[in-house]
């Protein structure tokens, strides 16, 4: 996101405009997507004013502001936010509380109809071609209230774009979800209100981002115990069953009072409010204990060896055993450093249903890694992650202390000034080193010739960057007049210098039961005594770390190698 001040245009990369537009989509309104961050009103219709003006500034004051500017991602054009055009995102209560969820072919139509709106920005027009205001639209929008919407066609993956809307409140008068008073005006009729939302309204917006991140399933009762539980699909009666449309499963275990401080877990990536960290939240040992304040009294207490006689949950998490696979594709890698564009590889590209062999065919599942992190209870344990490999560059500034690491800053090259270098195409020094048809950035050889025109200027005349580095395969690539290449690399662990090139996403739900658990075949899926001294499917699994190394093969560690944990 960009700074709301910036010294020029060349640090300015996504404004508070562009994301309420495409990002707004997952956030219910109000906060940012209303207010700059003085606390002003972007665009107030009653006075016909912007925020700045409100603060006394001129529209020149605010050209490089990260509120009002609007910079197109595409060319790095520098523009005025339009939120005199689009209004602005007020909160909205419906999408999460309406009960009636729109369901066509899986996807909510709410969630469609909403994005679609938010994402034409000051572009939306009605069928006479007058301009539609999207941002303060987009809640009547998505909830149906319109007479015509026409989306644009968009590629796979992209999200919703509407082209044409005609706000029709007459709509929601006949489909009763409005209701009209004595005096004329509308009130949101009771009747559609869901006092705890929905899973298809959380899922509007979990769908896309936890598929990707970490490839999770919901409406499966076979893929997780708890959905299952929680809406009677685990019974012998299919007459109390909860349909998908009615499921609130999600809200069993994320509460919230009436201030919306969602109970969450732990962020492996990231810091979310951690103060805030497993606040009125309950954790699988916390219903499954014998006993305790918080025990669900339908949660069987566990009672294998595992828990009783062995030691195994003094270093393992719940998940680490009860979240053996995934079966649905994710995003492994992405390649933001080849054409300045995010190329992405998913998990059936890197990852098999051989956690051994990652090139074998079978592509049915895939299995995670894991990570230490702190439980509720303050024990540092094992959890399961996905891990997102990328590989991207950066402005190195060494401080003029080049023995000195501690100082040193490391910025990310926002990927329009790349673009604007590579013209959204590999650099011609650059070949397919893997023959799948898409070029990458790997050798040395390649390596150095971005890192010369990288320091040319950008749409602005300023240098794109005055030392770029590479962040890959957990390295830092560097120019090295001393090198025969002119490149050298180092580690980044434990040099000093803060940068990833992995990216953890845990992995919490889609919980399997015992049956399916780690170590229910046999004690030699983790210990290769118990498998005949043969690498072991746990902690020889092969965890990739490089998409590409520098001849073009993938680069993996194992789950060993990365814990530092030796069963024997």
């Amino acid at each position: 996101m960009a700074a709301k001040t910036n010294g020029s245009e060349s640090v300015i990369d996504k404004t508070s405009f562009f994301w309420v537009g495409l990002c707004g989509i997952c956030h219910p309104g109000g906060g940012p997507a209303e207010f700059d961050r003085d606390g002003k009103r972007y665009w107030d219709p009653a006075t016909r004013k912007f925020g700045y003006e409100a603060a006394g500034k001129l529209a020149q004051d605010v050209r490089l502001d990260g509120d009002y500017a609007f910079l197109n991602t595409s060319n790095g054009e520098l523009s005025a936010g339009r939120w005199d055009l689009t209004g602005v995102a007020e909160a909205d209560c419906l999408m999460c509380h309406r009960a009636d969820q729109k369901i066509q072919g899986g996807m909510n139509m709410r969630w469609v109809w909403r994005a679609g709106a938010l994402r034409a920005r000051h572009g939306l027009k009605d069928t006479a071609g007058n301009v539609v205001p999207a941002y303060a639209s987009a809640s009547a929008a998505g909830q149906g209230w319109f007479r015509t919407m026409q989306m644009t066609t968009v590629p796979a993956g992209q999200p919703p774009l509407a082209a044409k809307l005609d706000i029709d409140y007459s709509v929601g008068v006949t489909d009763g979800s409005l209701l009209q008073q004595p005096d004329g005006s509308l009130r949101v009729n009771h009747a559609v209100i869901a006092k705890k939302p929905r899973d298809y309204a959380c899922w509007g917006c979990h769908s896309t981002a936890d598929t990707k991140k970490r490839g999770r399933v919901w409406f499966d009762a076979s893929q997780d115990v708890h959905y299952a539980y929680l809406n009677r699909l685990n019974d012998t009666d299919s007459a109390n069953d909860i349909p998908p449309t009615s499921s609130t499963a999600c809200v069993a275990c994320h509460g919230a009072g009436l201030d919306h401080d969602f109970a969450k877990g732990r962020s492996m990536d990231g810091s979310v409010s951690d103060p805030k960290d497993f606040a009125s939240f309950r954790t699988c040992k916390d219903c499954h204990a014998a006993s305790g304040p918080d025990r669900d009294p339908a949660a069987p207490v566990p009672t294998s060896d595992i828990h009783k006689v062995t030691r195994h949950t003094d270093a393992l998490s719940c998940q680490f055993c009860h979240i053996p696979y995934r079966t649905t594709v994710a995003d492994l890698a992405i390649d933001n450093a080849t054409t300045g564009s995010t190329v992405s590889y998913g998990t059936n590209r890197f990852l098999s249903a051989d956690p051994l062999v990652p090139t074998s065919t079978d592509k049915t599942r895939w299995y995670p890694s894991f990570r230490y992190k702190s439980d509720k209870d303050g024990r540092l344990q094992l959890f399961p992650q996905k891990l997102l490999v990328s590989a991207w560059w950066g402005d190195w500034d060494r401080k003029g202390t080049p023995t000195d690491r501690a100082d040193d800053s490391l910025s990310p090259i926002p990927l329009w000034r790349i673009r604007g270098i590579t013209g959204n195409k590999a650099l011609a020094a650059v070949r397919d080193d893997n023959a799948d048809t898409i070029p990458e950035v790997n050798t040395l050889a390649e390596i150095a010739a971005y890192m010369t025109a990288l320091k040319g200027n950008d749409r602005y005349g300023r240098p794109v960057a005055v030392n770029p580095v590479l962040i890959k395969g957990g390295r830092l690539y560097y120019e090295d007049t001393s090198a025969a290449s002119g490149v050298s690399s180092f580690e980044i662990e434990g040099s000093g210098l803060h940068a990833e090139s992995t990216h953890p996403f845990g992995e919490s739900h889609n919980v399997l039961a015992s049956g399916k658990a780690l170590g229910s075949r046999s004690c030699g899926e983790c210990h290769r005594a118990s498998n005949g001294g043969r690498d072991t499917p746990v902690f020889d699994r092969k965890v990739l770390i490089d998409p590409f190394g520098v001849d073009g093969a993938p680069v993996y560690t194992t789950v060993r190698d990365m814990t530092r944990l030796n069963p024997f």
